[in-house]
């Protein structure tokens, strides 16, 4: 679909040669009225002079509105071109930020560490999404490995975060002590044994 711009473009060179035409028609026609030999015929030639001069008027209005309106045609679609690009940039700085803090926050062993890796990303951030192009247009896992290797951090397969709690604490379930492990096949074996010995102690007392 042809913008207001395309459209303007278009129409101009035909509302200019008409504006030429009329305007040159109104010359002659109060060059005529001037050399007019009656003041009826004179009367005549101003009345049509008045009525082409409203046209050229009419006309120089009408190119003057169409490039105005194409002219903010033009301004709002490129403020929302701005616009759409501007929220897109900031989502995926927010999602890369988010990657890479639970990154930090999985590999961090102190405070004053994690402190320091999310001021570095935070810095890098800043400076990378400044050409917009070339940010947006890497893809964001390679962009999320690539941060991470930039202030230190060693990349795993696991989930960031996996294996700690809020607090930093390790959630996987400790290893039984083999020794200790309680094995339900034997459950009870001990105290059966114990009446078998005695059954037979009793059945050599009676024979």
């Amino acid at each position: 679909m042809p913008s207001a711009a395309d459209i303007a473009a278009e129409m101009d060179p035909g509302l200019k040669a008409l504006f030429q035409a009329g305007l040159e028609l109104s010359l002659q026609l109060q060059a005529d009225a001037m050399c007019a030999d009656s003041a009826e015929e004179r009367s005549k030639l101003a009345l049509s002079f008045h009525r082409m001069s409203r046209s050229v008027r009419q006309t120089a209005a009408l190119r003057m509105k169409i490039a105005r309106e194409a002219e903010r045609s033009g301004r709002e679609a490129s403020a929302e071109v701005v616009r759409l690009e501007t929220v897109r940039l900031a989502k995926r700085r927010r999602h890369v930020k988010a990657e890479v803090e639970s990154l930090i926050w999985s590999e961090a062993e102190a405070d004053e560490t994690e402190q320091h890796l999310r001021s570095e990303l935070e810095d890098l951030l800043e400076i990378e999404s400044q050409d917009e192009d070339t940010f947006l247009g890497e893809p964001a896992e390679a962009q999320i490995q690539r941060l991470a290797h930039r202030i230190g951090l060693k990349i795993s397969t696991a989930h960031p975060g996996e294996g700690r709690d809020p607090s930093g604490a390790s959630t996987s379930a400790p290893v039984a002590n083999p020794s200790s492990a309680w094995i339900p096949a034997f459950a009870g074996m001990s105290g059966e044994g114990e009446r078998a010995e005695d059954d037979v102690g009793d059945f050599d007392a009676s024979g």
